[in-house]
């Protein structure tokens, strides 16, 4: 009798996820990160996301795709007027989410960066794999990136 094997699939394996908490507003942080950071974020139209309650909330957007790397930035916020995008994470304001199969070493001086920025309280790893809707989330977020592309270049 052949033993079967399970193969552990990390869907998550090319995106790393920072939560920032800071008082800060979306378009004085994203100042701050591509002055410090020497990223390139441009605000797009909000992310348009839907809970568990089947209404549709609108998150601040932020993209940066960096050429040279070939890694993709995002910058989301987790507020709405009424609503979390992430309920389970109550006290951050946004994150900062990494699509590229990057060093932790990278992650952890993204981190000490966004440490420096005056007026951010914390930054944190956030584990994606125990996520409540992480898969969901990440699928609203490509789809709404594509629809951003799709705009930009037609």
């Amino acid at each position: 009798m052949s033993k079967k094997r399970l193969k552990n699939i990390n869907y998550f394996e090319d995106y790393q996820m920072l939560a920032i908490v800071s008082h800060l507003t979306d378009y004085t942080l994203c100042y701050h990160i591509n002055s410090d950071l020497k990223f390139d974020f441009i605000k797009y139209e909000d992310l348009i996301f839907a809970t568990t309650t089947d209404t549709e909330n609108s998150f601040s957007w932020y993209y940066y795709y960096d050429m040279i790397s070939r890694t993709t930035y995002y910058l989301i916020g987790n507020k709405d007027a009424s609503r979390l995008l992430i309920p389970s994470q109550k006290i951050v304001d946004y994150f900062l989410l990494i699509k590229s199969p990057i060093s932790i070493d990278s992650v952890k001086v993204y981190a000490n960066g966004l440490r420096k920025i005056p007026n951010i309280t914390a930054v944190f790893d956030l584990n994606m794999g125990i996520t409540k809707d992480m898969d969901l989330l990440l699928e609203s977020i490509e789809l709404h990136e594509l629809e951003v592309i799709k705009k930009r270049k037609g």
